[in-house]
Formats: C-alpha cells, structure tokens, sequence
C-alpha cells in the first residue's frame, strides 16, 4: 500500500513538472534596459546530472546544454547555466529581450521536465524633472502647480513633502497621471521640499523642488524684563514671524533710536532708560507691517546679598545685644527695689518724736487724739528727710539746758 502512494505521488509530480506547473515563482520577470536578471527553477541538485538542459525564447535557442554546450547566436557572453538546478542567468537586457522563455530538462532517468516564465524588459527612467511657479507665492492668496516629467517607460509617480507621503486633500489635488501636484492656494505650512518620484518594475528617477510660501510679519512679542538695575545689561528682543525675514526698527518715548536688528542691547542702564519702547516689524515682500510696544523702568542697583559668614556674624551680634539688654534691666530693676527698701527704712528711723539723743525722752503715741480706739498707722514712704543738724557750738547747747 505504501509503495503505491510513494509511486502515485511521484507521479504527479512528474506530471506536474512536465506541464511546466510550479518550476518557476507567479508572475514575469521584470527586466531593465542593460540589467541583469535570474530565471531561477525551484529545483533541488538530483542525485545524478541531467542529460540535456535546454532554453529558447521565441522558438530560438539560447543554449542547449549536454555532453557540449551549443549557444545560439548573441548569447555567448550573456549568459550563466546552472547545470545542476536549470537556472539560467541573462545579462546586458535589451528591450528586444522581452518575451516567453522555456526551459527543457531531461533526467538521468530519461524524465522531461519542462517550464515556461514571461520576461519584460522596462527601459530605464532618467532624466526626471519638475518644474514649479517662477512668481513669488503668498500665504492665502497665490496658488501653485509642480508638474514632474521624466524619460523612460513610467507606470507610476508619487509625490512626497519633507520625506513623507503626500495624499490629496484640503487644498492638494493630482491629476488623473499624477504628474502634477496643484495646491489652491497655498499656506503657510505649504513651503518646503516637494519630491516626485517616477518608477516602473525594473527602475526609478526622483526629482525635487523647494516651494517658498511669504507670509507675515505676524505673531509679533517683544521678550525682555520691564525692570532693570541702574548700571546694568539689558536686552529687549522682538519676535516675529515672517517669510522674508522682516526688517526693525525701534522707537524710545515716540523717537527713532537708529536700532534696526530685532535686539535692542543696553550695555549700561541708566535712569533715562526709563520709558516706552516700540519696535516696528516690515516684510518688504509683502509690505505688511506690525508693532509692538515695552515698557521699561529703572531702579536703584540692589545691595549684594550677604555671604553665610556675613549673616552669621550678624545673628551672633544681635544675640549679644539681646542678651545685653536683658541683663541691664534685670539689674536696673533690682537696684530700683533695693533702693525703695532702704528709703522706707531711713524714713521710719528719722520720723518726729524718735529722737534718742541727750536729755530726751520717749513722748507717747497720741496720733489718735484724745479718746480714740485704736485706729491705723500710716508709713509715710515720702522722700527721706535730711539728717539733723549737727551742733558746730558746744557752749550754745549747754547754755539751752541750764
């Protein structure tokens, strides 16, 4: 039963191979004038050489391949035989190379094998063009047509912007061939590099054109600090955009101030910087014109900011002043208190009546009056009283108590 199956496939095989299904890859071969090109079989080295191999286009040889090699006429130099897969290189390709080619191989066992494949030889594209608007274009007001051309059998162009795929939409259109691009009417974003790229099977040409879409002066700020330090730098800078590049000028307080570049530098400020500045912006293309004003004020140069030794320094101080002030009242208000006892002391000790001294005696309490009941003692804490006066005349004094 196997051996059946194995002889029953074997069989197809060979029919298959026989009727030229399967030896070569689908579709023609594809060609350029002066290339080169494979028919390559899908057959694998076989265990014993075949007998004869043999190609022809047309009906005319082009090799038969056996114990000798027989080459047909304008083909010595052009071709390669693989004798032991039937592949068979073909060089130096002419137009008049197109055509059907068919290849016969007989095996060692005396089996055909035959196969047919379809060569088409392209002529070579060169020489691509594209030609573009010779006016200027302006921003939603121009339109632009870029046709592209090239020579040699063409089968397909396509168009790219900046490297990538351009497709039709919004305001690109192609016509039917695609060899021109139409853009109505042209935007900002339309400028840059437009490629058109021509191909056929077997070769290619690219072209390029730059588009350049004017535009502006738009967009318009002017970058800068509105506060500057007295003998300092300062830059006011005014941005726009534009396409040419727009050309500056720069007004102070409504007066020309002979600045024509987009930065306007002081190198020194000073206090009469300070006022209004206005920088115009022209595109001399479009002949659109724009401006912006700034305002700029001037102050006193800051003090430099203290170093962490210089700060420190000046925490340690402020402690010791601190601490100073608190000691200095600590003892001024003791002293006050120690003050205030000893005055009420000395008051009490010199009061009227209390004197001790020679031939005085002690006089009864009678600051209540006669009749009273107890009562309340006043101190009198007023300012002490002098001390009394001392006696300078001995015989005065014993003359009073004789």
């Amino acid at each position: 039963m196997e051996t059946t199956v194995a002889i029953s496939l074997t069989l197809f095989i060979l029919t298959g191979l026989c009727a030229g299904q399967g030896l070569f890859p689908q579709g023609p071969v594809n060609g350029a004038e002066g290339g080169t090109v494979m028919f390559i079989t899908n057959l694998s080295p076989p265990a014993q050489p075949f007998r004869t191999i043999s190609w022809s286009v047309g009906g005319a040889n082009i090799i038969i391949s056996s114990s000798d090699d027989s080459i047909g006429p304008g083909y010595g130099d052009r071709i390669t035989l693989n004798k032991t897969t039937g592949s068979l290189e073909l060089r130096n390709l002419t137009l008049a190379d197109s055509g059907e080619y068919r290849v016969a191989i007989t095996t060692a066992t005396a089996e055909t094998i035959n196969g047919s494949t379809e060569l088409v030889v392209y002529e070579n594209v060169s020489d691509a063009n594209i030609t573009g608007p010779s006016n200027h274009l302006f921003a939603n007001v121009s339109s632009a047509n870029i046709t592209c051309e090239a020579a040699g059998n063409i089968t397909a162009i396509q168009w790219m912007k900046e490297g990538q795929p351009l497709s039709a939409g919004g305001n690109i259109f192609f016509s039917e061939e695609n060899r021109k691009l139409s853009i109505s009417p042209v935007k900002r974003h339309d400028s840059g590099e437009y490629v058109c790229k021509l191909t056929n099977p077997a070769s290619s040409a690219t072209a390029s054109y730059r588009m350049i879409v004017n535009y502006g002066p738009e967009s318009m700020t002017i970058l800068g600090q509105h506060i500057a330090e007295v003998d300092t730098h300062t830059l006011m800078y005014c941005s726009v955009q534009s396409v040419p590049p727009a050309t500056f000028t720069w007004l102070f307080n409504g007066q020309q101030t002979g600045v024509h570049e987009a930065g306007y530098i002081i190198k020194k400020v000073s206090y009469n910087n300070s006022g209004d500045y206005r920088c115009g912006a022209r595109n001399d293309l479009t002949g659109n014109v724009i401006s912006v004003g700034h305002s700029l004020s001037v102050k006193d140069k800051a003090p430099p900011p203290l170093s962490p030794e210089g700060a420190a320094g000046i925490a340690v101080a402020v402690m010791l002043v601190v601490v100073a002030v608190a000691l200095g009242l600590y003892f001024s208000i003791t002293n006050h208190r120690n003050n205030s006892t000893n005055t009420t002391e000395a008051g009490s000790s010199h009061a009227p009546g209390t004197s001790q001294g020679p031939g005085t005696s002690h006089a009864p309490d009678t600051s209540h009056g006669p009749g009273t009941k107890g009562g309340r003692v006043y101190e009198n804490v007023g300012p002490p009283l002098p001390p009394p006066r001392e006696i300078q005349d001995s015989n005065i004094y014993n003359r009073s108590i004789k």
